[in-house]
């Protein structure tokens, strides 16, 4: 019967070695987002500000061409209408007019709408904003593009054609009047397992107000018998504007977290003076070791069961 014993706890052994052997070669999930490089910027990217009905606004932003370019750079500017559409991946779109994007149409640019930048330079692009008496309270917003004036190649052996980069400065105005910053957590998940990538909490914040709002995101994340922080954004949480009407949808993540694991994890959302809070005890496992945790359980089972087996016969 020893033998027997012998023999089985060898198979056991082996079977367990060829499973790690199998498994040993781990994928990594994380996605590389590698950023398209463009040939200019413009600084500051966004404003925000806030106008009362008969109000005239100058506004200003910086067009630059980098010092790494090696040619000068040609671009026009135009106003558009800028909004988001209410859909999963929050769809910035530039030519559809609302009640929302009326600004588009008060907004004048006053300095040259065309130029040529040389590289190592810039140049400062200038607009008024003319609000009318009668201008709706509530959230307006337009956006001010920049785009590269690439004329058709027209040279041997060209094919007529070059691309054409656009670049948008957006204007986030707020008509003062009956304002209503307000809005609800519609939507949070703190995942209870993990087999690989980032410990990653998510959510849904709709605005239900008439102005644009901000929300912001904290992730705490202890040991599971500690008080000792591992990971925390406190000091510096996500923060996120939403328009008025739409949901946002947004991942908070502790980057490059370890490969193993069980912590407990607070995740808060804000919006407005809404304040939502889940806490949650995260398990981050590899799935080859969750299998050979489970593969050792069965096998000790049966040993264990052989065992009695034996000690009856």
């Amino acid at each position: 019967m020893k033998k027997q014993f012998t023999k089985f706890k060898m198979a056991l052994v082996a079977t367990f070695v060829l499973l790690i052997a199998g498994v040993c070669v781990l994928v990594n999930d994380r996605v590389a987002n590698a950023a398209g490089v463009v040939g200019f910027s413009v600084s500051p990217m966004k404003q925000n500000i806030v106008l009362n009905p008969g109000d005239t606004y100058r506004g200003t932003f910086t067009v630059s061409n980098p010092a790494s370019s090696e040619d000068d750079f040609s671009y026009l500017v135009t106003v558009t209408p800028f909004y988001v559409k209410d859909d999963s991946e929050y769809t910035a779109v530039f030519d559809e007019e609302s009640d929302r994007t009326m600004i588009s149409k008060w907004i004048t640019v006053t300095s040259a709408t065309s130029g040529t930048i040389a590289p190592n330079e810039s140049n400062e692009i200038e607009f008024l904003i003319t609000v009318p008496e009668d201008a709706p309270s509530g959230g307006q917003y337009a956006a001010i593009t920049v785009s590269s004036n690439n004329n058709d190649d027209t040279s041997e052996g060209s094919t007529g054609i070059r691309e054409q980069i656009a670049i948008a400065h957006t204007i986030f105005a707020e008509i003062a009047g009956e304002t209503t910053k307000k809005g609800e957590v519609t939507e949070i998940n703190v995942p209870s397992f993990i087999f690989s990538g980032d410990l990653t909490a998510a959510s849904k914040v709709r605005n239900t107000g008439n102005v644009h709002g901000k929300a912001t995101y904290k992730l705490q994340v202890f040991p599971l018998f500690s008080d000792e922080e591992v990971y925390t954004n406190e000091e510096k949480p996500d923060e996120q504007t939403i328009l008025p009407e739409r949901t946002l949808y947004f991942e908070t993540a502790w980057k490059n977290t370890p490969s193993f694991g069980i912590y407990n994890v607070i995740y808060t959302v804000e919006f407005e003076g809404t304040k939502t809070e889940v806490k949650k005890m995260v398990i981050k496992c590899p799935i080859w070791m969750l299998f050979s945790i489970l593969f050792a359980i069965i096998a000790a089972i049966i040993y264990v069961g052989l065992r009695i087996k034996a000690r009856k016969r």
